[in-house]
């Protein structure tokens, strides 16, 4: 493919993606040896809902945009008004659809809106989860992370999937101080099987 200059464009491996039919669009978060898969297809059906967009704050999308892997040949060929989608999981934000878009808006200087699922939806979007451990200090460890990474943010609510024992594990191996900065809630560890 060419431009009207006669110059090669590099092909983009996305958009090709997106034409075979078929394909439901997944997103795999990586942390450490843990590997969490989100359907996004039924993330879309969600917020299809005619729900509320909010706007990311710049300092917010510097950091997802930071973390996350994008294709440059791809920027040119999104939309720029359609919302992405965040949910609520591991202690902060997740951008699970738009990262394209929010690069764009933040070059173009625009707002970036997104729908956000509930902590429930999300749980209903996931289609696996590879858990290296449950074990309290890797919890830890975790948490101290997302402390780390916004050392200004007020009190901070996470979410572990273990149970009261183990989070109150977790909760003996913090500082005083990392604790007054978390709300810290276990919630059930048991794992429904979701359609992709």
């Amino acid at each position: 493919m060419t431009n009207s200059q006669g110059e090669r464009i590099p092909r983009c491996s996305i958009c090709a993606d997106r034409k075979l039919s078929g394909t439901t669009e997944i997103y795999v978060i990586q942390d450490g040896p843990d590997r969490h898969f989100f359907n996004v297809d039924k993330a879309k059906m969600l917020v299809a809902d005619y729900r509320p967009t909010i706007i990311l704050a710049e300092r917010t999308i510097r950091k997802i945009v930071a973390v996350n892997y994008y294709e440059r040949n791809h920027l040119e060929h999104v939309n720029r008004r359609t919302a992405g989608i965040v949910l609520h999981r591991f202690g902060g934000l997740v951008l699970l659809d738009g990262i394209h878009r929010a690069v764009c808006c933040l070059h173009d200087k625009r707002p970036f809106y997104v729908h956000s699922l509930s902590y429930e939806e999300s749980l209903s979007c996931i289609v696996r989860e590879e858990i290296a451990s449950q074990d309290p200090h890797s919890i830890a460890r975790k948490l101290r992370r997302v402390l780390q990474s916004d050392p200004q943010a007020g009190p901070v609510e996470a979410e572990i999937e273990c149970g009261e024992h183990v989070r109150d594990q977790v909760l003996r191996i913090l500082t005083t101080q990392e604790k007054r900065r978390l709300i810290l809630r276990a919630v059930g560890t048991s794992k429904k099987k979701h359609d992709t």
